[in-house]
């Protein structure tokens, strides 16, 4: 077992249980040197504590790293269904508006945003650039301040069709 001692590496979840956050920051001390191991960690922690939504992007970040985009496209997809339901957003993210996202409590909404950006990216790694598109074009509806940087995936995608 890993015991990770200096709180200076240790990554801010915010406020998470403390041993979904134990396996999460397992996770990320070993997941350069072992990422089977890794997974495991973050995978436990969703099965523990499948409303805690860090420990999605944990996983599918992983697995993105790894080139597994089937399992990353599984996991945002799942990490997106948590938040969506956590901020009380419609089932169909075309749908959603920036006032219903205003609205919504903050934590949930702000992953909302990030689980549609890993969403974009996914697609866009996966060759899937209409779908990316989709995701961006409501990623700016949503964020007009551009605030989980879904630029950069629309900048791949620029550079990609040029």
């Amino acid at each position: 077992m890993i015991t990770l001692t200096d709180s200076e590496d240790l990554v801010d979840f915010g406020p998470i249980p403390p041993e979904i956050n134990r396996l999460l920051q397992q996770g990320v001390d070993i997941h350069p040197s072992d990422p089977a191991r890794a997974r495991a960690f973050f995978r436990t922690a969703i099965e523990l504590a499948p409303d805690v939504l860090p420990s999605y992007r944990c996983l599918f970040k992983l697995q993105n790293k790894l080139r597994d985009f089937e399992s990353a496209r599984e996991t945002a997809t799942s990490a997106l269904f948590r938040a969506r339901t956590q901020a009380g957003l419609d089932a169909d993210w075309r749908r959603w508006t920036l006032a219903q996202l205003t609205a919504a409590p903050e934590y949930p909404a702000r992953f909302v945003l990030m689980f549609l950006k890993a969403l974009a990216f996914i697609e866009l790694r996966d060759g899937h650039e209409d779908l990316a598109t989709a995701y961006l074009a409501q990623l700016e509806q949503l964020d007009p301040e551009d605030g989980v940087g879904a630029s950069v995936i629309a900048a791949l995608l620029a550079h990609r069709e040029a």
